[in-house]
């Protein structure tokens, strides 16, 4: 997790980049965000096709033509049907649970004094807009700098559906970095 290795040797980061990212600095793990307000209309959590407790695992079977318009509605909604697929058929169906529930508290001298640029998704039905954009407001609490906010009209995967506009943001951090180096 890049929120982790920013606040155990922030000397070796120049800027974190969250694309439609987790980013939990508050305390709290990723998986307590899946219950907040923020996420009540998220899509993400109904994908889950076993108990976690019991597999170790966020299970998703994306190989089940049944589920796969609800996944492609979670990661994909603005891309085509085909790309979609493509992209579905990539996936691993087992993420491991322990990253979920670990839970970081960062400083402000370490993780907060790295700058940090944050690309909200706004069609992301996986996590919401309101999550994410609780997640910039609770990175600018232990920072120095405000973060630096992109937003694309996207939905979770917008190296899949506007890959030049989110290699624009890439390139004009990279620009900012050089620029204060």
């Amino acid at each position: 997790m890049a929120t982790a290795v920013a606040e155990q040797a922030p000397e070796l980061v120049a800027e974190l980049v969250y694309v439609s990212g987790m980013a939990p600095v508050s305390g709290i793990s990723a998986a307590e965000y899946n219950v907040l307000a923020e996420m009540s209309d998220s899509l993400l959590m109904a994908n889950i096709v076993a108990d976690p407790a019991a597999t170790g695992a966020l299970r998703c079977d994306f190989d089940d033509l049944s589920r796969r318009g609800h996944a492609r509605q979670t990661l994909y909604n603005d891309l085509s049907d085909d790309h979609a697929s493509r992209a579905l058929s990539l996936l691993c169906s087992d993420a491991p649970v322990a990253i979920g529930v670990e839970k970081l508290t960062v400083s402000r001298t370490r993780y907060g004094a790295v700058p940090h640029t944050y690309v909200v998704c706004n069609r992301d039905n996986a996590l919401r807009p309101a999550l994410q954009r609780r997640l910039i407001s609770e990175i600018d609490a232990v920072s120095t700098t405000e973060t630096t906010v992109a937003e694309l009209d996207t939905s979770h995967s917008p190296f899949l559906s506007q890959p030049q506009a989110l290699a624009d943001i890439f390139a004009a951090t990279h620009r900012r970095i050089r620029a204060s180096a």
